[in-house]
């Protein structure tokens, strides 16, 4: 049976959000802003390479593996709230490295991986209503069924593309309408014009999203791109973002880009990125992206256990991360980081 590709070295928590590494000098006193804490863990076991979506005030957890067996279980922690409840088990295959986004109110999941299948790769979708507790198929996605895929939402509509099917590094990028008619919710638009990758990565920030890092045959790859998504007769669009090697922050970017199984998440204007790098370490280092400038910034890493495979979430502007893996050690530790909370070494 052929192994998943897998990452030898550790990525750092998913979503690894380190808002801001100011500093004010004062004479000899030098005070850095940002701190993790820890918060209530997740409720489930201990899992890696579990999906994450938010509707609203809320983020829902679920799938992934525990270095045994592949789990269905879900769980939703509602900031309002303030604890974890159990949802509705995911019904279909069960599957780790998934992709998953948001639109309208409703949860996506679909692709992934499972190793005890004789076909591995997945290329189902699956819709989860809040409102009803309840998963429904939808089309399965139209590409080739593949894991270490990047998938995210923009406006109605979702995009899926890039990964490993089993046999093939893949570029091809598809649209997802859920209020086209059955049978038609999938298109295929231009596809992603850098380097074939895997575990690569996307965020979106004011509509556009970007896309980068990842892996094709044991190399990784510099490529960063500006997505803007085709609305009516204006076609989709991919710009280069790459910064000019003689730009002051290029040392920054190579770090940030040299990466694969990496994570990043929005907030505002800027995005964070961290993840398994180039250096073949342990890597808990973190890289801000700002849209409105391009420009990239190292910021401060992680406080926790270095990990891979984890999940991380935005809610009402507070901003969590958790699960994962270190090795064969999975984690249920949920942590959350306050931007403007003065550090903390010892909290």
């Amino acid at each position: 049976m052929r192994m998943i590709k897998t990452a030898t070295v550790l990525l750092m928590l998913s979503g690894m959000l380190v808002l801001s590494d100011c500093t004010t000098d004062d004479d000899d006193d030098t005070t850095t802003y940002g701190n993790w804490t820890k918060v209530t863990p997740f409720k489930g076991v201990k899992r890696s390479g579990a999906f994450s979506f938010t509707i609203g005030t809320a983020v829902y957890v679920g799938l992934g593996y525990n270095g045994d067996d592949y789990l269905s279980d879900m769980y939703v922690f509602d900031i309002t709230k303030g604890y974890w409840e159990t949802k509705k088990s995911f019904p279909g295959t069960l599957r780790e490295r998934a992709v998953s986004f948001t639109i309208n109110g409703k949860g996506y999941v679909g692709l992934g991986y499972n190793r005890d299948l004789d076909e591995e790769e997945l290329g189902d979708f699956w819709e989860y209503d809040p409102e009803t507790n309840e998963w429904t198929t939808i089309d399965d996605f139209g590409g080739t069924a593949r894991y270490n895929a990047i998938g995210f939402s923009i406006g109605e509509k979702g995009y899926v593309g890039t990964g490993y099917d089993g046999n093939n590094t893949n570029s091809d990028f598809w649209v997802f309408d859920p209020a086209a008619e059955v049978g038609e919710q999938w298109q295929e638009i231009v596809s992603y014009p850098g380097e074939k990758i895997e575990s690569g990565l996307a965020f979106v920030i004011n509509g556009k999203g970007y896309l980068g890092t990842g892996r094709e045959n044991g190399s990784f790859s510099l490529d960063f791109w500006e997505f803007t998504p085709g609305v009516e007769d204006v076609a989709t669009t991919w710009i280069k973002r790459t910064p000019d090697s003689d730009q002051s922050d290029y040392d920054e970017f190579k770090l940030a880009m040299y990466r694969y199984d990496a994570v990043a998440v929005s907030v505002g204007s800027k995005a964070y990125i961290g993840g398994v790098a180039s250096s073949g370490a342990i890597d808990r280092s973190v890289y801000e992206f700002d849209a409105t400038t391009f420009l990239w910034n190292d910021r401060t890493s992680f406080e926790g256990s270095a990990r891979s495979l984890a999940v991380g979430f935005k809610l009402d502007d507070r901003i969590f991360a958790g699960t994962g893996q270190n090795g064969s050690s999975r984690y249920d530790d949920v942590w959350e980081f306050k931007p403007s909370q003065e550090y903390d070494e010892d909290n």
